[in-house]
């Protein structure tokens, strides 16, 4: 959006304050983002009015046209421009002019000396002012009272400072989409006084009259006022107003017209006006009952969809509410007869009807940010005393205004010491009142209390809790005047723990070590998959307004999603092995909330993994290779797998003949095992084998540190051999491994190579094969040692499990 501080200019006297720089400086520090400052006047520096005298053809096609340039001063002009003849006034390039990027020299031109450059309004940037009919035409100015010399910025009102400002800075306050909104922020940031955007005595209202407003649909219109003047004669825009649209950008159409658009730039409310010659009035506000197209002004031929905002006469649409006028109604040389519309639509409606028909303008941009019912009359008293500015001869005939719900004003207590606790300095009541009222505020005092009533134009939204009283304090204080405050702290130890807690840990093994894939899976659980787990989904915590009607029971374990999760991905892969780390709720119990709030179920952090693949036996062992690593590698104080003593712990999904448990402190802390059939069958998991298991990670807990003592590095070579014996089938690994480790300091290691169960191993053993490492601490062992702690281990084996070696 660009804002001219010329136009600025009325409602505050920038005069002697800041340079236009600082200003925008302040006002990006205070308020909005401005993105650049643009000097026009820079742009027509050495740029003159000339006066042609006489023009002569060369040969070439080109002219040479003299002109003078000031008393007593002429220039003559190479150019090819067809539309000079003496008397006229056009827009001369002295040198030393910069013009399309390059220095006006004087330069030789078909053997003529060209001493100056005759403009096209492009060249000045000054196509919006002055419309070219043709491109190569010259800019010829039709103002009466032109003399010769003068600068051209002086003629067409172009001394004048533009700030550019990002649009989505200002997209929560629709009182700055108008040059009197931003005036009140300079007015605040500056501490002077503000002018009202229109002038005093304000033009009469004609007395009320029906039949010019129909029927209203509050949802799409809060507010319409209708107002018939009529006009004997076309008049032009005068230069004034012209060249102040132009400044920011908008090329004038008609007086009617660009008195409209005036009135929006000016006080950021949009307003249309109709031919009413061409109107069934009244004019009605509605939403569209069924498709149809419209043609709009800019010619296009839009499709409006059911429910898309509009204006309609006794005859159908004639605009497309608060967006664009239609082109049936729309103003030309012949009309006398005028309705001016201002209007506050619904920003829902106008919103959905721009986004569904894509038309985006100006008009749409302001409705949209949502504006008060209260602007309507400043918007037509404006354009009424324009009007009568610019033809005393208008009349106001009719008016007619719908107003049912004026915009209330917001009302927010604050207390002083909220404002100087969160701005971090003290500050003085009459400073925070005076900034307060400047913005528009109405401020009662009640010792530290404020009871602050908010302005219509900022009670749409904006402002409504004590933070938006406080940021519009802080603000226009200024945020760079806030002192700085140096962070105190102090640093202490932490315990490893506290820096890479349990959670963190397991995941960073299972990832980066095992090369598990981890998962998120939502909190709830489908009721098939938690049947399928062997859980009763009503027994669970009970979602209200659960995201499906079999997707209304919190998760009670990990592992209902983690079979969801394999369904799913075995149309891709036969063989993976993913993770979870995540809360689990259980329906059984409760517990206060922050230990005295109402009781809320009770969570639990897991870890559940699954292993998937065509060979379950490999499967499980890898998975208990998995925990014994984890039980190392995250320090979890004694965690032990073994058989389950208590049958009733284990869970459904796990087969009952191939699990162990997971004990900690000897409590059950979780379970590994394979899927059992009836849960794969039901989880629709079909041709792959699982291993899952499931640990609790908030019963059990880490080593503060690890256990350190020094063993010297032995000078001697290490020796190793293997042993196969036959145990019964029910000893496990871990228990052959303690017995071997049993024997004394001379072994130092004890690795599982392997088991064999054969028609030669008795029924109910199996054969178990370990690879036994020696580390000697004093000399090299010889093959008597080795055949010594090869006997002594075997024995140990014998005594503690029953081993005997296999033949």
């Amino acid at each position: 959006m660009k804002i001219s501080l010329d136009w600025i200019g009325d409602y505050v006297d920038l005069v002697g304050q800041a340079a236009s720089r600082e200003l925008a400086h302040q006002l990006t520090l205070k308020t909005v983002e401005v993105e650049d400052v643009v000097d026009l006047a820079a742009g027509l520096r050495e740029v003159v009015i000339g006066r042609v005298i006489a023009t002569e053809q060369l040969g070439s096609g080109a002219s040479v046209v003299r002109c003078t340039v000031g008393r007593d001063q002429q220039a003559i002009v190479v150019t090819r421009a067809v539309n000079l003849t003496p008397g006229v006034a056009v827009a001369v390039a002295l040198p030393g002019a910069w013009v399309n990027g390059r220095e006006i020299k004087p330069v030789k031109v078909d053997g003529v000396v060209s001493e100056a450059y005759l403009c096209r309004a492009a060249d000045l940037g000054l196509e919006k002012l002055y419309p070219a009919t043709d491109s190569g035409d010259a800019l010829v100015l039709d103002e009466p009272d032109v003399s010769a010399g003068s600068p051209l910025t002086d003629v067409v009102l172009w001394r004048d400072v533009v700030l550019e400002i990002d649009n989505k800075s200002l997209t929560n306050r629709p009182d700055l989409w108008g040059h009197h909104g931003l005036a009140r922020e300079f007015s605040a940031i500056l501490g002077l006084p503000l002018a009202q955007p229109v002038p005093e005595p304000r033009a009469p209202r004609p007395t009320p009259r029906s039949g010019l407003v129909g029927s209203v649909d509050p949802t799409v219109c809060r507010r319409i006022t209708l107002v018939e003047f009529e006009l004997d004669i076309q008049v032009t825009s005068p230069l004034w107003l012209r060249s102040r649209l132009a400044r920011i950008g908008e090329g004038s159409v008609n007086l009617p017209v660009d008195l409209g658009n005036y009135v929006m730039f000016a006080t950021g409310q949009p307003v249309h006006v109709y031919d009413a010659e061409r109107l069934a009035l009244p004019l009605s506000v509605a939403a569209q009952t069924e498709p149809l197209e419209l043609e709009v002004l800019d010619g296009q031929r839009v499709g409006l969809p059911a429910g898309a905002a509009v204006v309609r006469d006794e005859r159908g649409p004639v605009a497309l509410a608060g967006i664009m006028g239609g082109r049936s109604s729309a103003i030309t040389g012949e009309s006398r007869r005028f309705i001016l519309e201002a209007a506050t639509f619904a920003p829902g409606a106008i919103r959905r009807t721009a986004q569904r028909t894509g038309q985006r303008t100006e008009a749409a941009a302001r409705f949209e940010k949502g504006l008060d019912t209260q602007r309507v009359d400043q918007a037509v008293d404006l354009y009424l005393a324009l009007l009568t500015r610019c033809v005393p001869g208008g009349r106001v005939v009719a008016m007619q205004d719908h107003d049912p719900d004026p915009t209330p004003r917001a009302e927010v207590d604050v207390d002083l010491d909220f404002l100087t606790t969160r701005i971090g300095m003290p500050l003085e009541s009459a400073s925070v009142q005076g900034t307060l009222e400047a913005l528009g505020f109405v401020v009662r005092m009640n010792g530290t209390r404020l009871h602050t009533i908010a302005p219509t134009w900022r009670s749409t939204g904006d402002v409504s809790i004590p933070d938006d009283v406080l940021e519009e304090v802080a603000r226009i204080h200024g945020y760079d005047e806030i002192p700085a405050a140096s962070l105190g702290g102090t640093f202490t130890h932490l315990s490893p723990n506290e820096i890479s807690p349990l959670d963190r840990r397991v995941r960073e093994q299972l990832a980066v070590r095992f090369g598990m894939q981890e998962v998120l899976t939502y909190p709830w659980s489908a009721e098939r998959m938690l049947k399928a787990a062997g859980y009763n989904p009503a027994d669970g915590v009970v979602l209200d307004g659960a995201p499906a009607a079999d997707m209304a029971t919190l998760r009670p374990s990990l592992v209902p999603n983690l079979l969801e999760a394999i369904s799913a991905n075995l149309r891709f892969t036969r063989q993976f092995s993913i993770f979870e780390v995540g809360a689990v709720y259980d329906g059984t119990s409760t517990r206060p909330w922050a230990d005295r709030f109402e009781p809320i179920p009770t969570l639990a952090t897991r870890v559940a993994a699954v292993l998937v693949g065509s060979d379950g036996r490999e499967l499980f062992l890898q998975g208990k290779g998995v925990l014994e690593t984890l039980a190392r590698a995250c320090r979890i104080v004694d965690l032990r797998l073994g058989r389950p003593e208590d049958s009733a712990a284990t869970p459904t999904w796990a087969d009952r003949h191939v699990q162990l448990a997971l004990t900690a402190d000897g409590h059950r802390v979780g379970t590994l095992a394979l899927l059992s059939t009836r849960c794969c069958r039901l989880a629709g998991i079909e041709g792959v084998h699982v291993t899952c298991f499931e640990l609790d990670l908030d019963e059990i807990t880490m080593h503060m540190t690890r256990e350190n003592t020094y063993r010297p590095i032995s000078e001697w070579p290490e020796s190793e051999f293997d042993l196969s014996v036959v145990v019964p089938e029910e000893i496990l690994w871990a228990q052959a491994s303690e017995s071997a480790r049993s024997v004394g300091d001379l072994v130092h290691q004890v690795d599982f190579v392997g088991e064999f169960r054969g028609s030669w191993v008795p029924q109910g053993s199996k054969s178990m094969t370990l690879r036994v490492t020696l580390r000697p601490q004093k000399a090299t062992l010889t093959s008597e040692d080795i055949a010594s702690a090869r006997k002594e281990v075997l024995t140990a084996l014998g005594r503690d499990l029953g081993a005997y070696l296999r033949a």
